[in-house]
């Protein structure tokens, strides 16, 4: 699947999302959602950490995530 990144006019917005959500090979993905529930996830985990039910990470492990 491919991802473009397209620049509208705030007043064609609407317009134009309503009509690409009619395309049946075209997936729609509101990516504030996506990063609020990554944010919520992550803030989950460091409470977890803080409590000592997740075991902390190394800097090399974290560093190993943010490469692949």
């Amino acid at each position: 699947m491919k991802q473009i990144t397209l620049t509208i006019a705030e007043n064609k917005f609407k317009t134009f999302l309503d009509f690409i959500k009619t395309l049946n090979y075209v997936e729609v993905v509101d990516t504030k959602a996506v990063a609020i529930k990554e944010l919520q996830n992550s803030l989950k985990q460091v409470k977890l950490i803080q409590s000592g039910k997740l075991p902390k990470k190394s800097i090399d492990q974290l560093l190993d995530e943010f490469s692949n």
